[in-house]
């Protein structure tokens, strides 16, 4: 399907707020990371609000659904270090950068909880879904924005070990005896 010129705009748009923030992103920053003049993203968009909204969206995470509830810890932390170092987008770090600058915070954090909490509090529960990812969240703010936990201080698999040992262990705590996870008490 051919990019349309307000898909482009989107995008250029979305990957700014995501790096910079919203207060530090202007019209005419978009125009010229997509190339085309501000007039048109006003145009095709309405304004930087719209823009913004437009352009955050949070998809939910096939892990939290595919991968059973027993090897789940150890894979959203290995999910995370491999986008670290295929250089993609880390959606929970960039929920970071956008909340606190957002015209309505609320609607990130409604966002964020969509695609991510409720689809995990389906198979555990809500208060285990949210440390969960709280301490993804943690995860990726250390390793995306303050550049810690790097390849020489520890090997990625020695922090998929040690991280992903503790977030299975909240997983393990929340799920129920019996169900796939197998749980303990």
């Amino acid at each position: 399907m051919p990019e349309t010129t307000r898909d482009r705009i989107i995008e250029a748009a979305g990957r700014l707020f995501a790096e910079r923030g919203y207060s530090a992103v202007s019209i005419r920053d978009v125009a010229a990371k997509a190339e085309v003049s501000p007039s048109l993203v006003m145009k095709l968009v309405g304004s930087k609000e719209g823009l913004f909204r437009a352009s955050t969206r949070f998809e939910p995470q096939p892990l939290l659904v595919d991968v059973p509830l027993a090897g789940l810890g150890r894979a959203l932390v290995a999910d995370i270090l491999r986008r670290r170092a295929a250089a993609e987008p880390d959606v929970l770090a960039r929920a970071v950068v956008l909340l606190l600058p957002a015209p309505d915070p609320e609607e990130i954090r409604r966002l964020v909880r969509e695609a991510y909490v409720e689809p995990l509090a389906r198979r555990l529960d809500q208060a285990t879904a949210e440390t969960v990812i709280a301490l993804l969240a943690g995860l990726s703010v250390s390793v995306r924005l303050y550049r810690q936990l790097d390849e020489a201080t520890i090997a990625s698999e020695q922090l998929v070990a040690r991280y992903g040992a503790l977030v299975q262990a909240v997983i393990d705590q929340g799920t129920p005896q019996g169900s796939e996870g197998g749980g303990s008490a």
